[in-house]
């Protein structure tokens, strides 16, 4: 039985709090504990950022996946639209859903760590322009998102192992981080970057919005669709469609025995 559009506005409500809550979250704690050290953040400090954010999206995809799917991500929502693997009439209430999830998730982070969560940005994603070029955050942005869907696509077609697509796509994201995360935070999903953004706004911190659409959503958007066609090409023609709803469920054993 497929769930309510409610339950998955829910889910995906729920599972992008949760993401950002955890995986910024951790931005913010690894601050509080660098204090004045220089620098703030190291490649051992960058390493357990990005295990925090690759393990809270393996748990959402095994709790809330056979729910709405654990998009929890706008640009996934809009790859999975564009290749016909989900209705575009829904894509509103999943965008919706995942901003609404992302800002609430970052509150919660201004409620944990209070105005010194605030004054160390809520975990917001943002690049240095005095380092990095516009194009290379652009363009780290773009190729990490489609990495991103790529992955997922292919852990969730039929001929791969499915009980693994949580540690896969979590997998995934800790190597993404750990080359991206120094150039823009590899947020690689426009709800992450949105969330503490408005987060931010909302608690008078600074913010970083003349970033947001250059880098943050159009590149993610274009990566996830460009990596869900090329994935389809190259599986033509054994293409399956497979949500990852249908990957990470498996049959109630005591339905089963009954049915038996």
């Amino acid at each position: 039985m497929e769930h309510s559009l409610r339950q998955r506005f829910l889910a995906e409500t729920l599972g992008t709090g949760l993401l950002v809550l955890v995986g910024p979250g951790s931005v913010v704690a690894t601050l509080v504990l660098a204090g004045d050290k220089t620098p703030a953040i190291s490649g051992a400090d960058l390493l357990g950022i990005s295990f925090a954010f690759g393990l809270i999206i393996a748990a959402l995809v095994y709790a809330l996946g056979k729910v709405s799917g654990c998009h929890i991500n706008p640009a996934v929502t809009f790859a999975l639209a564009a290749t016909k693997r989900f209705p575009w009439r829904e894509v509103p209430a999943y965008w919706s859903a995942q901003l609404i999830g992302g800002t609430l998730g970052a509150l919660g982070i201004w409620a944990l760590f209070s105005q010194t969560g605030v004054d160390l940005g809520l975990g917001q994603a943002s690049f240095n322009q005095d380092t990095y070029s516009w194009g290379s955050a652009i363009f780290a942005e773009f190729i990490g998102t489609a990495m991103l869907m790529f992955a997922i696509l292919g852990i969730v077609d039929k001929r791969s192992p499915g009980d693994f697509a949580g540690l896969v796509i979590g997998g995934v994201v800790v190597a993404i981080i750990m080359v991206l995360g120094p150039i823009t935070a590899a947020s690689l999903n426009p709800a992450r970057a949105i969330g503490p953004a408005l987060a931010a706004t909302f608690a008078d911190g600074t913010t970083h919005w003349n970033q947001i659409i250059p880098v943050y959503i159009l590149p993610g958007l274009a990566g996830a669709g460009l990596a869900a066609f090329i994935y389809d090409y190259l599986a033509n023609p054994r293409k399956v469609e497979r949500p990852i709803a249908d990957a990470v469920t498996h049959p109630d054993p005591g339905s089963v025995a009954a049915a038996n």
